[in-house]
């Protein structure tokens, strides 16, 4: 096992114990048990901690304040067709891999779509961009067509020419874009990275750590830009803080990360 193989299956058993809601079934299950063997006392107030991180974590306001950190990070650009621009890097993520496309042999997008159609976009826009797009999959047990071959067939299907595309069909999660990426172009300079706005701070430090000067475009935001305080919506609200919690420990845990 590799380093990259050793990190990438601790990050997925400790990232189960970052979410919110793995957290509350658990603090559910302690409390039961705590009334069960007639720990009265720490278990009502085990039950009042309950309730009031459910009231917390269920406000849309609060988890979307959180998400503003990462995602009003950097702005939306105004690309122009440059020769100092190669092209465009999309972080997979924005297509549903696996069985589905394979056996209906269609592609299918996913919840972070943008990050492909704002791709297409600026690759209709500037005929001379090249396309990277990095990633196979982040499941632990992948099958089927892979992340980056169900691009493959969308961006043809929307009539991008096969020389202008390459796919780096090896990565399972950030590091990996940006160590992987870095075989299959001449120049590190001059692309425009594009991520969901919540990934892109991470995403962003990443590749500088590997040599990457990359020009920000933040797409699939989650966030409001003000206000919600007065709404709940546990399920909403608690996605936003898995997200924001998995990107921030993210991003220091990458920090810390030896490149070789």
């Amino acid at each position: 096992m590799t380093s990259d193989d050793f990190f990438f299956y601790a990050a997925k058993i400790f990232g189960w114990f970052l979410k919110i809601d793995n957290l509350l079934v658990l603090g559910v299950i302690v409390t039961i048990a705590l009334f069960w063997n007639r720990r009265y006392k720490i278990a009502r107030r085990a039950t009042i901690a309950l309730a009031v991180a459910v009231i917390f974590f269920s406000n849309l306001g609060i988890s979307y304040a959180a998400l503003r950190t990462l995602e009003d990070r950097y702005p939306i650009p105004e690309v122009k067709c440059t020769k100092e621009i190669n092209g465009v890097i999309v972080l997979g993520g924005g297509m549903s891999p696996g069985l589905i496309p394979e056996q209906r042999k269609q592609p299918q997008l996913g919840e972070a779509g943008e990050r492909l159609t704002k791709a297409l976009e600026l690759l209709n826009k500037c005929p001379d961009f090249k396309l990277i797009y990095s990633t196979f999959s982040g499941s632990l047990r992948p099958e089927g067509m892979s992340e980056a071959e169900s691009a493959k067939q969308f961006f043809t299907e929307q009539k991008i020419s096969g020389s202008r595309m390459s796919f780096e069909n090896e990565s399972r999660n950030t590091f990996e874009n940006a160590k992987f990426s870095l075989e299959i172009v001449s120049s590190k300079e001059g692309w425009v990275l594009i991520t969901s706005a919540s990934h892109l701070p991470r995403a962003v430090a990443t590749f500088e750590r590997f040599g990457w000067e990359v020009m920000p475009y933040p797409v699939d935001f989650k966030s409001t830009t003000a206000g919600k305080y007065l709404d709940f919506s546990r399920n909403l609200s608690v996605d936003n803080w898995n997200i924001f919690i998995h990107e921030s420990v993210g991003t220091m845990i990458y920090s810390f990360r030896s490149l070789g």
